[in-house]
C-alpha cells in the first residue's frame, strides 16, 4: 500500500500507513472486498447489476412511511417515553405509528394515552388489529368498541378522508375474525355497523385482491423476499387495477431465538444492503405507502427503537433481551430517514449531512454457543460472516481514503479508484469480511490524509453464550 497515512482522533496525531496497523495483522484480499457506488443525486439506479427500475419522478399525491409499534411490548411505558418516540419518528421522515394491539389489558390505560401523546405532539397514529387474538366467537364486539371511541380522535390518521384501520393477519385460520372462515364477509359485516366510514387495510398476505370486497387497501408481510421479487409489484398492480391501494413492507432483518417450538427459532436471510436495496427498489415501485416492520418487535429483532428500560421484551425458552440489549439498531432508523425522505418526495434528495454505517453480526456463523438452551438457528447456513457498511456523502466532503481493520485483517482503500465516486455526492456500499477481535475499526480520511472520523464497533468473539443473528450497529456523522 506505499502510502502512509496520518489521522487526527481526539488531537491526537498518529502514524497511519501499513506499518501501523495492529502487529500481525493481515491485509484482506481485494477480491474479498465489494464496493459499489450510487453516485448522481438524480440517479434512483440502485447499486446491484440485477435492478434496472425507472428513475423516479416527483409524486403528484402524498406518500405516507407508517412504523409497526407492538403496544404488548410497550405496556409500561409512560407519557415520556411515548412523547420521546414520536419526536424521534418525527425526526426520521414517519407519519404515523400502526399501534399494533391484542387484547391485552394495558389497552384501557395505554390507548388513550398513545392518542394523548400523539395529539400533544401533532403526530398520527391508528389501531392495528393482531388477528392472533381476535379470533374468537363475538371479538368483532371489542373490534368496533376500540374504532368507535379512537377513530374520531384528533390524533387519528386519515386516508380518503376515513380513519385508517388495518390488521396483522386475519386471513389464516385461528386468526379469522369472530372465527368465521368466511373473514371477508366478517368485515363487511363490521364495516356496516360501525356509525362512520373507515379506510380499510388489513395485511393479508398472498390474497388475490379481487376476492375480498371488505378491503379499501392491504398490507403485505413479506417484508423479506428478495430484492429481485415481483411480489411487491403483483400486489399492487392488482390493487391498483381495482384503485385500491399497496402498502409495501420494509425491515432491516428478521431473526427469532425463543423457543424450539412455540415460538420458534430461524431467522431469514437479509444478506449485503437488503434494507437498502429493498428501499430503493420500493422507490422505484412507487407504492402509497410503506410500512416499516417494526418499531419495537424485540422477539423478532427487526425492531429499530432500541429498547428502554420500560420496555416488555418477549420471552419463552430463553429471553429475547439476550439477543437485543446492547445491540443498537437505531443507526439503521437514522439511515432509513434518508430513503424516507426520497420514496416520499419522488426524488433523490442531495445529501446534506456525510453519516457512515456499519451492521454486522457478533460471532462468526459457525461459531458454537458455550450455554444456549437451543440451537443454532434454522437460516443461520446461508448467512455471511461480513459486515456491511453504507456511507452517505454530501457534496461539502472531502472523503477519499477509507481504512476497515477487523480483528487481525485490514483493508485500506483509495476512493478515487473509482470513477463513479469523482462526484462527491454518493451512497457508497462496502461489504467485506470480518475476523474474529476486539478491533473492529472503520476509519475514513480526507484528501490531506486527516481523519474524517472514526467509527468503533462491537467486539466478535469466537465462543459466543448464546446463538446471536441479530445485527449490531454503528454510525457516525462526518
Amino acid at each position: 500500500m506505499g502510502i502512509v497515512l496520518t489521522f487526527t482522533i481526539m488531537g491526537t496525531r498518529q502514524s497511519r500507513g501499513k506499518g501501523s496497523v495492529a502487529e500481525g495483522s493481515q491485509a484482506i484480499n481485494a477480491d474479498e472486498v465489494i464496493i459499489r457506488v450510487i453516485p448522481d443525486p438524480r440517479d434512483s439506479h440502485p447499486p446491484g447489476p440485477q435492478h434496472h427500475p425507472e428513475p423516479a419522478i416527483p409524486n403528484e399525491r402524498p406518500r405516507y412511511v407508517f412504523a409497526h409499534v407492538v403496544q404488548g411490548n410497550f405496556q409500561f411505558y409512560q407519557a415520556e417515553d411515548w412523547a420521546s418516540d414520536m419526536r424521534l419518528a418525527q425526526r426520521m421522515g414517519i407519519d404515523a405509528f400502526a399501534i399494533n394491539i391484542g387484547r391485552d389489558v394495558t389497552n384501557e390505560k395505554q390507548l388513550p394515552l398513545i392518542y394523548e401523546i400523539a395529539e400533544m405532539n401533532s403526530f398520527q397514529v391508528f389501531l392495528s388489529f393482531d388477528m392472533v387474538y381476535y379470533g374468537q366467537a363475538g371479538s368483532s364486539n371489542d373490534v368496533i368498541r376500540l374504532i368507535e371511541t379512537f377513530a374520531p380522535r384528533k390524533a387519528q390518521f386519515m386516508y380518503q378522508g376515513k380513519p385508517l384501520v388495518s390488521t396483522f393477519s386475519g386471513e389464516v385460520p385461528g386468526n379469522y375474525l369472530d372465527n368465521n372462515p368466511d373473514y371477508n364477509s366478517a368485515w363487511g359485516s363490521l364495516k356496516a355497523k360501525l356509525h362512520f366510514p373507515i379506510y380499510f387495510m388489513p395485511c393479508w398476505t398472498g390474497i388475490d385482491p379481487k376476492t375480498v370486497s371488505s378491503i379499501d387497501g392491504m398490507l403485505s408481510w413479506d417484508a423479506w423476499s428478495p430484492v429481485s421479487s415481483s411480489q411487491d409489484r403483483r400486489y399492487k398492480d392488482n390493487l391498483a387495477a381495482l384503485g385500491k391501494q399497496y402498502a409495501a413492507p420494509l425491515s432491516a432483518m428478521f431473526y427469532k431465538h425463543l423457543s424450539a417450538q412455540r415460538y420458534g427459532n430461524y431467522l431469514y436471510p437479509t444478506e449485503s444492503w437488503f434494507v437498502v436495496e429493498k428501499f430503493i427498489a420500493l422507490i422505484s415501485l412507487n407504492p402509497d405507502f410503506i410500512e416499516i416492520l417494526s418499531w419495537n418487535d424485540y422477539g423478532e429483532s427487526h425492531y429499530l427503537r432500541d429498547p428502554r428500560p420500560s420496555a416488555n421484551l418477549p420471552m419463552d425458552t430463553t429471553s429475547s433481551e439476550k439477543y437485543v440489549n446492547h445491540m443498537p439498531h437505531e443507526p439503521l432508523l437514522d439511515l432509513i430517514s434518508y430513503f424516507n425522505e426520497w420514496y416520499k418526495s419522488g426524488s433523490r434528495p442531495l445529501i446534506k449531512r456525510s453519516r457512515a454505517y456499519v451492521w454486522y453480526r457478533t460471532h462468526p456463523r459457525d461459531a458454537v454457543s458455550k450455554s444456549d438452551l437451543l440451537p443454532a438457528p434454522n437460516g443461520a447456513s446461508v448467512t455471511e460472516d461480513k459486515m456491511y457498511i453504507v456511507i452517505l456523502v454530501s457534496p461539502a466532503t472531502k472523503l477519499q481514503y477509507i481504512s476497515i481493520e477487523s480483528g487481525d485483517k485490514y483493508y485500506y482503500t483509495d476512493l478515487e479508484e473509482h470513477e463513479t465516486f469523482k462526484r462527491k455526492d454518493a451512497i457508497l456500499l462496502i461489504s467485506v469480511p470480518f475476523r474474529v477481535g476486539d478491533n473492529q475499526t472503520i476509519t475514513l480520511y480526507d484528501p490531506d490524509e486527516t481523519a474524517l472520523g472514526c467509527l468503533v464497533g462491537r467486539g466478535i468473539t469466537a465462543e459466543p453464550e448464546i446463538y446471536n443473528f441479530n445485527y449490531w450497529s454503528g454510525f457516525i456523522e462526518f
